[in-house]
């Protein structure tokens, strides 16, 4: 009697108010099928033994990949100031009055080289100080954050007061596309001529959102003593003087800022962000912070 051999996978159906990729069927023979409560998944004469998983994508033995990657919005409610910018309890938005600002996101050269699509058809607040790129880990604690646990990158608009907004400009939660969280969610920041910073500690989430104040401790930041600073008396921010993005504030930086000087415009040797390169940002900012590097694990 010829027998014909069957596996089948039940799933329970994830609800996300997001998008998610189908599982594929890759064998002779097989199909996959779903509706709004239930899908399945089968081969002919392939027994799934095994499974692997990386934690966003799941790939069953016997050629099927039973599983849906579920991206749901992530919630971030950040406050983080940059040194540049920054005077006594809030940072200039010059660049943005000048009409300096780039409508495009600026990450997607080297080191970020971020393909991100986000831009605006106008700077959506008079309070949008500059664009920062939020990249979110997921790792067992900030030590484990590399960039082998990223889960998410996006660009968002900084405001005055320290808060990260949405291209719409407005107070309030940042959402950002991502997979589940498996371990702990831990978030970089990246600005164009400040040093990257992580979250030392992971985030918590209340009520759908996750917040984290970078401003009220060295602490608050990996390694924060090496690639972070008070900026005013218990105020804390990102350093500036990283002209050409590297990690580390150096001689570099300083060709970077002797080519630049006396240019207006946005321009990464403008660390006081005032669209200005000129002895200030020289000396008030590279000058201080030469021994600073980057603390972001890589």
């Amino acid at each position: 009697m010829k027998h014909i051999t069957i596996t089948i996978a039940w799933l329970l159906s994830l609800t996300v108010a997001a998008q998610s990729t189908s599982p594929d069927v890759i064998a002779s023979s097989g199909e996959y099928y779903e509706n709004a409560n239930n899908s399945i998944s089968y081969t002919l004469g392939e027994i799934a033994v095994e499974t692997y998983s990386n934690g966003s994508n799941i790939l069953t033995q016997g050629f099927q990949q039973p599983v849906s990657v579920a991206i749901t919005g992530i919630d971030l409610d950040l406050l983080v100031y940059l040194e540049g910018p920054f005077s006594g309890s809030q940072m200039n938005t010059t660049l943005n009055s000048e009409g300096e600002i780039p409508l495009s996101q600026p990450y997607n050269t080297a080191p970020w080289n971020y393909s991100g699509t986000e831009s605006v058809g106008s700077i959506p607040n008079s309070n949008v100080v500059d664009w920062v790129l939020i990249e979110l880990r997921d790792a067992a604690n900030a030590g484990a954050a590399t960039p082998a646990t990223t889960i998410a990158r996006q660009a968002a608009f900084l405001l005055n007061d320290g808060s990260v907004v949405g291209l719409d400009g407005s107070n309030g939660a940042c959402s950002i596309a991502a997979p589940p969280i498996s371990n702990s969610l831990f978030v970089v920041v990246w600005h164009r001529n400040h040093l990257g910073i992580l979250s030392a500690n992971g985030l918590t989430g209340s009520g759908g959102t996750y917040s984290y104040d970078f401003s009220t401790a060295i602490t608050q930041v990996y390694n924060g003593g090496a690639g972070y600073k008070e900026i005013a008396t218990g105020i804390f921010g990102m350093v500036a003087g990283d002209a050409d993005a590297d990690g580390e504030i150096n001689t570099a930086d300083k060709t970077v800022w002797a080519n630049q000087a006396g240019t207006k415009g946005y321009e990464s040797a403008d660390f006081n962000m005032n669209s200005q390169v000129n002895n200030p940002d020289k000396n008030d900012m590279w000058v201080p912070n030469r021994s600073y590097e980057s603390q972001v694990p890589e």
